[in-house]
């Protein structure tokens, strides 16, 4: 599944890379789940980035023994990317915000 993703995505035909990359990433498939945070970070496949998705599965490849979902995520962690902001209401005369991940 995983092949077949890969085969798309040098076609230029991300949409459909994507679907099969999920396949793989169902199925357990650590390189797979990798790939997704590839599309995800890259905005192959989808309408735009999704920095936060793509970050949770690079970790999750990571988490599967994959190395370079870890190498990916801190490079998206040291440039800024990955991180998803939630505006909280204002306390008082300041406002905050909390991580969310």
């Amino acid at each position: 599944m995983d092949t077949l993703g890969a085969i798309h995505t040098a076609r230029k035909e991300h949409e459909q890379a994507l679907t099969w990359f999920t396949k793989g990433a169902e199925s357990g498939l650590p390189r797979a789940q990798y790939n997704i945070g590839l599309c995800l970070d890259r905005g192959e496949g989808v309408a735009a980035p999704d920095y936060p998705a793509a970050a949770g599965w690079y970790r999750r490849a990571f988490d599967a023994g994959f190395g370079r979902g870890a190498q990916n995520l801190f490079t998206m962690y040291s440039v800024g990317r990955g991180w998803a902001w939630q505006t909280m209401p204002a306390t008082s005369s300041s406002s905050y915000h909390t991580l969310v991940y």
